[in-house]
């Protein structure tokens, strides 16, 4: 075991570092910002090596980073944040490039790995009595002091990260090698550990779509119905024998709902969304430009609650922006009998509908300094790539990567 992993160490040196310094980014209060940024160079630096060909989807990236800066000039927004989110998305653009695609795997399946390590680290938190929520007085005086974030400063950043940790183990548990024993009890339990992680940090978006995102894995990876069905059949009784423990320490989600309940006006979703929609009728054909918020007088520029990641794209972008968001979707989307036998082409595959259907109400797609923004728009450039390998190449590239 120390023999092997060791070897994976050595193999995989360059992404691991990589996924550290990006993952330092949630976790702010321990680690200082440029090191997410460090992450980007590391990136890039394997783009040139590569000398990847860009092609048609490409284009459509690099439409949309012009569009954005054309928006953001009229609307007169221009702010650092705008580079931010442009590297990110030249970074990710899809290319004609197996070793870049290849590598992207590669970096996507430590990163996934992270996710489990950091679920780990805010698992000990939660029992060393660590709780870094940022919270302020307002949400304080309605009770919403039971949300836990662990080592991150927001418990939606903590739900987010342990919902694609469950998703993660899940995956680990029928892969192929996976054939001993204890180690699928490990990565079972691990799965359970973490969506208890989602539940306290009160999230019922990240735990309800955890839970379907684990099944799709669960789907794609049986190859026989008896097999689906005894896969299934394990995961039932470890949730279920998990349950009781779970619901006992669920009151951050309930006093979420109750909050929202009795404050409508200023803590939910509803009221953000009026605000992104009265930004959308100011400016409906191009929006009020990347990263404003407000209207009028109001309009400033920075960081702001979104609402979520269509509606900020809506906002901020109008009806242009959005039709490129849209076919940036519809060129990533495919059914998932066509994404092939690569298990981690089918975790990278159900965490992007995982984060696609979430960024609903969370703002994933735009928030450059988040590294979800990073990971989500990484995600979407490989599974254009795959999209485009599958149906040309007739899957015969996706074998399973080491």
């Amino acid at each position: 075991m120390i023999k092997e992993l060791n070897q994976y160490i050595k193999n995989n040196r360059y992404e691991l570092i990589t996924s550290f310094l990006l993952f330092t980014n949630l976790f702010p209060k321990y680690f200082p910002q440029v090191l997410y940024y460090i992450s980007f160079l590391l990136i890039l630096n394997k783009l040139l090596k590569c000398s990847a060909k860009e092609y048609g989807k490409t284009q459509l990236f690099y439409a949309f980073i012009v569009f954005l800066w054309i928006t953001t000039i009229i609307g007169m927004a221009l702010d650092l944040r705008l580079v931010i989110i442009s590297t990110i998305l030249y970074m990710c653009a899809p290319r004609k490039s197996l070793q870049w695609h290849n590598y992207k795997i590669k970096l996507l399946r430590n990163i996934f790995i992270g996710f489990g390590l950091a679920t780990l680290a805010n698992l000990y938190a939660k029992y060393a009595g660590i709780n870094q929520l940022s919270i302020d007085d307002y949400a304080r005086a309605i009770g919403r002091v039971a949300e836990f974030s662990g080592f991150c400063s927001f418990a939606m950043w903590t739900s987010a990260s342990a919902a694609i940790s469950s998703v993660f183990f899940i995956n680990m548990a029928f892969r192929g090698f996976a054939t001993q024993k204890w180690f699928k009890i490990l990565c079972f339990g691990m799965a359970v550990l973490s969506l208890y992680i989602v539940v306290l940090a009160g999230s019922r978006s990240a735990f309800v779509l955890a839970l379907a995102c684990s099944l799709l894995t669960i789907k794609m990876q049986s190859n026989k119905f008896s097999s689906l069905l005894k896969n299934m059949i394990i995961v039932a009784i470890a949730v279920f024998a998990f349950t009781p423990f779970i619901m006992n320490n669920s009151k951050a989600m309930f006093q979420k709902k109750n909050a929202f309940e009795f404050t409508v006006e200023n803590t939910s979703r509803d009221a953000l969304w009026s605000q992104r929609i009265a930004e959308f009728k100011s400016s409906p054909l191009i929006g009020i430009g990347f990263a404003a918020h407000g209207v009028g007088e109001n309009k400033r520029v920075g960081r702001n609650e979104s609402g979520g990641g269509y509606i900020s794209v809506l906002a901020q972008t109008g009806i242009v922006g959005s039709i490129f968001i849209l076919a940036i979707m519809c060129s990533a989307i495919m059914f998932p009998h066509r994404i092939g036998a690569n298990p981690d082409t089918i975790l990278a595959y159900c965490i992007f509908i995982f984060m696609s259907i979430h960024t609903i109400v969370e703002g994933y797609l735009f928030q450059g300094g988040w590294y979800l923004c990073l990971i989500i728009w990484l995600i979407i450039g490989v599974m254009i790539e795959h999209k485009d390998y599958a149906y040309n190449l007739n899957n015969k590239l996706y074998s399973y990567h080491k």
